[in-house]
């Protein structure tokens, strides 16, 4: 019985999105023409190796530069990265660029709203310094928010590493179930779990709602408070934005129980969304991913430890099992599921046990690898 409510709906509702993602249409107004004034709000601390590469790849985008006005806002930095954006903005006059200092460290949610005040444009585009886009990747996201039902647009993610370990390779099997997740929910509707490194929003709805500074993260609260408000938040799927990825098990897991606390945190304050409208979003959409990120995964880890006491007392079921695990593709697909399922019960565990703080260390594989593949204007070699 634990197998089966752990492996069918789970499976079901993948294999039902992956088809939507694939095979259906979007059915809201693209309009490639639409160019809205735009104001990207970029929260630092402590950027200096990644803050003069993120302006540069900004201004790289096939997007207006004149409709593009940027606001920085740090969290009371101590190196040399608020030195860095105003020589940057000597160089770029052209270039409409406000920093807005923060006394003391607050987190990354209160900064965001701090820097809302002085956005002034149609548009406003959250992302982070140590990411980058691609050219097109701001016009693509820009163009499916021209629909007047569309409240927010995020972007999808690509992973890259210096390092090609068996824990990069999990990440990367687990964000192409994840694209391809947010994708069909966001043809059907809408989304749940957001990517806050290429988000974009109406400025007069994020006015409203704001970000949520209860939460950790920025990005699942702002599309749970789109599906609130009646507006669909989704993700193009022609928008891409790349992050560098941790290649030890150690930061990895650092990182994604932070992630998965968020996670956690957002599906539980705005869990009255749950069949409140009879829209796909609150019927299907919330409820299966609540179902995957909170029950799912303390049902995998029963599954686990009652398939090694059953394997332990009836060995001859290891034939069945053992010429699965030889096909490679399966193999990473059963071991990332089991993976992922450990950490996320693990982060709802250490969220039970006492709240987060709203800041937090930065993962220091990614930032030396940012050091590495970042010469302050060299293009990326990934793109």
């Amino acid at each position: 019985m634990a197998l089966v409510i752990n492996v069918v709906p789970f499976g079901l509702y993948i294999l039902y999105m992956s088809r939507v993602a694939q095979m259906r249409p979007w059915d809201i107004s693209i309009d490639t023409s639409y160019e809205p004034t735009i104001s990207v709000m970029i929260p630092t601390f402590n950027e200096e190796i990644a803050i003069r590469r993120k302006l540069d790849n900004l201004m790289e985008s096939n997007y207006p530069k004149e409709r593009i006005s940027l606001i920085i806002i740090d969290g009371a930095s101590k190196d040399r990265t608020i030195e860095l954006v105003q020589k940057w903005s000597e160089e770029h006059p052209q270039t409409k660029i406000r920093i807005v200092r923060q006394g003391r460290r607050s987190g990354m949610v209160n900064g965001l709203n701090e820097g809302l005040k002085y956005a002034d444009a149609e548009l406003v585009v959250k992302t982070d310094a140590d990411c980058l886009w691609l050219k097109d990747s701001l016009r693509n996201a820009i163009k499916y928010i021209a629909d007047p039902r569309v409240g927010s647009v995020a972007g999808v993610h690509i992973i890259d590493a210096s390092r090609q370990t068996y824990s990069v390779r999990t990440e990367r099997t687990y964000r192409r179930f994840y694209s391809l997740l947010r994708v069909g929910e966001s043809k059907l509707y809408g989304t749940v779990l957001y990517e806050g490194e290429l988000m974009v929003v109406r400025r007069e709805l994020l006015e409203i709602v704001g970000f949520d500074e209860e939460i950790g993260g920025d990005d699942v609260p702002m599309a749970l408070r789109m599906a609130e408000r009646g507006f669909r938040a989704i993700t193009a799927e022609d928008s891409y934005f790349v992050e560098q990825t941790p290649y030890s098990w150690s930061e990895k897991l650092r990182q994604k129980v932070r992630r998965g606390r968020h996670v956690f945190q957002a599906l539980w304050k705005y869990r009255y969304l749950n069949f409140r409208n009879n829209t796909p979003f609150h019927r299907l959409i919330l409820p299966f991913e609540t179902y995957i990120y909170v029950l799912n995964p303390f049902v995998t880890m029963l599954v686990l430890m009652l398939s090694v006491g059953i394997f332990w007392r009836y060995p001859i079921l290891l034939t069945v099992l053992v010429p699965l695990l030889l096909i490679g593709r399966t193999r990473e697909m059963l071991v990332t599921h089991l993976i992922d399922s450990a950490i996320m019960v693990h982060a709802i565990l250490r969220e039970i046990g006492g709240r987060e703080k709203v800041t937090w260390e930065k993962i220091a594989e990614a930032r030396e690898q940012l050091a590495v593949k970042t010469n302050f204007g060299q293009p990326f070699s990934k793109l």
